[in-house]
């Protein structure tokens, strides 16, 4: 009977840090989703930043550029 006992508290130790290295999983694959979004928008940003200095170069006014390529903070 103790040994049963034994048993049973080292399987729950081990469904213990089964839990607690999922949880450490589904973190670190939030913190990238995270990552991964910032990132796509810091790329957005920069496009449209590209766009508008090609704008200017080819001589569209400040004020057009401004209603074509909104940039929101």
């Amino acid at each position: 009977m103790q040994h049963f006992a034994r048993f049973k508290d080292k399987q729950s130790e081990l469904e213990e840090q089964k839990v607690s290295l999922l949880e450490k999983e589904v973190d670190a694959r939030m913190m990238t989703i995270h990552i991964e979004a910032d990132h796509k928008r810091m790329q957005f940003k920069a496009e449209l930043l590209r766009q508008r200095m090609q704008l200017l170069k080819e001589g569209v006014s400040q004020e057009d550029i401004n209603n074509l390529l909104p940039i929101n903070n």
